[in-house]
């Protein structure tokens, strides 16, 4: 039988568990909840974390205070705050990512039976709305140095249905943007960038949301900052932005002062793709700790491939020449994934391949056989644990599991 001290002893680290004292003192009971604590893998690295900054709980409390609680000023004040951290120009906010990408496709023209040509290896909120559309997604294959999409592979897919190029900057490394605007522009295309991986990234010192034609971004749940959900969308052109304001209200001109029977003369089909104030108050409380936030995922990537290097079967995610990570994913290439992620899983540490290929869904039309490089990788990719909340601890912990083989 375990005296008292023995079982506080093995309980060491449950003393905040509201009811550690009932059980301690109910006797029957002690023994085996000891047992059944004490058995129970203690390590448990998640894959993601939010990183959610103290400053937003009185953000949100000051917006619930206020009679702007949908769409208000602080929308408006994102949005700058935002073209100005990141340094682009023209940010529409609007509720997500998808809705962002929405938008763009819209406002490229991309319509019934139109081709967009885009990578396989991404989100299928990518190229959803492209159905929307009642556009074809055309999938180019992918570089097995980066996992992005190949610029040489974009070329063979272009047909004269090819309305636009639609790119993904695996997380968060962006693609070789010179050579796909080059592309687009021999062939006349819109380029439109799936940036929810890549906030703060660069590519030559430029800022992505500032290279192409539009860059939507997101501030999903796991993203570097986030409001729950949440989107934006840059726009290039002028005209673009201007639209873009009115489709993501209905059609509607939020600003417009004169009659009001003028205000509501709406000419074309917009849609309810706005942000809140409380979502912005969120946004903007984090996007103050965005230089911290992005050390942390500097120095956690430092961490990984300082430690990681010349592991047998383990390669690394290379980062696209002269560009900046935005560093949002820890992808590497492994060999005997399912034993990896087997070995992982018992000692308590998340992995997960993050998204899966998307031409093996159904309503995509099924995996595709002239994708080589999608193809070679396809059992190989894997993302570790990833958050501003990983300790140094928790980083030895996972490298040196990963070191002792799989």
């Amino acid at each position: 039988m375990l005296s008292q001290g023995e079982i506080r002893e093995l309980l060491s680290g449950f003393e905040s568990h509201p009811d550690i004292n009932f059980l301690l003192n109910f006797k029957p009971f002690s023994q085996t909840f000891v047992l059944a604590m004490t058995t129970v893998q203690t390590k448990n690295i998640a894959l993601f974390w939010p990183y959610i900054s103290k400053k937003v709980g009185p953000a949100i409390q000051q917006v619930l205070d206020s009679r702007w609680v949908g769409q208000g000023p602080l929308v408006d004040k994102f949005e700058k705050f935002f073209e100005s951290t990141f340094s682009v120009s023209r940010a529409v906010a609007v509720n997500s990512c998808t809705s962002a990408l929405h938008l763009a496709y819209i406002l490229s023209g991309i319509a019934a039976g139109d081709e967009v040509i885009t990578t396989p290896l991404s989100c299928y909120a990518t190229v959803m709305p492209l159905l929307f559309q009642k556009a074809k997604p055309i999938f180019a294959d992918i570089k097995q140095n980066t996992l992005n999409i190949d610029p040489k592979s974009i070329e063979k897919k272009i047909t004269p249905k090819t309305k636009a190029l639609l790119v993904v900057d695996w997380g968060g490394n962006p693609c070789e943007m010179d050579e796909i605007n080059e592309i687009a522009k021999r062939h006349q295309l819109k380029v439109i960038k799936d940036a929810a991986h890549a906030l703060g990234a660069k590519y030559k010192g430029k800022p992505i949301g500032s290279i192409s034609d539009f860059s939507c971004f997101s501030f999903q749940a796991i993203k570097h900052i986030t409001s729950g959900d949440g989107g934006l969308l840059c726009a290039k052109d002028p005209k673009d932005y201007e639209k873009a304001k009115l489709l993501r209200w209905y059609g509607i001109d939020r600003d417009f002062k004169g009659d009001i029977y003028d205000k509501f003369k709406v000419t074309e089909l917009g849609y309810k793709y706005n942000m809140t104030d409380l979502e912005a108050a969120t946004l903007i409380a984090q996007l103050e700790d965005f230089d911290q936030i992005k050390q942390k995922r500097k120095s956690i990537v430092d961490f990984y491939r300082s430690n990681l290097k010349q592991v047998p079967g383990l390669e690394f995610i290379e980062v696209t020449r002269d560009a900046e990570s935005a560093n949002w994913l820890f992808t590497i290439l492994v060999e005997r994934r399912a034993d990896f992620q087997k070995k992982l899983q018992e000692a308590g540490i998340e992995t997960s391949l993050v998204h899966t290929r998307l031409d093996v869904y159904p309503i995509l039309g099924g995996k595709r056989q002239d994708l080589p490089m999608m193809n070679e990788i396809e059992s190989k990719y894997i993302s570790l644990p990833f958050h501003c909340y990983l300790a140094p601890e928790d980083l030895t912990y996972i490298v040196d599991t990963i070191r002792s083989g799989w």
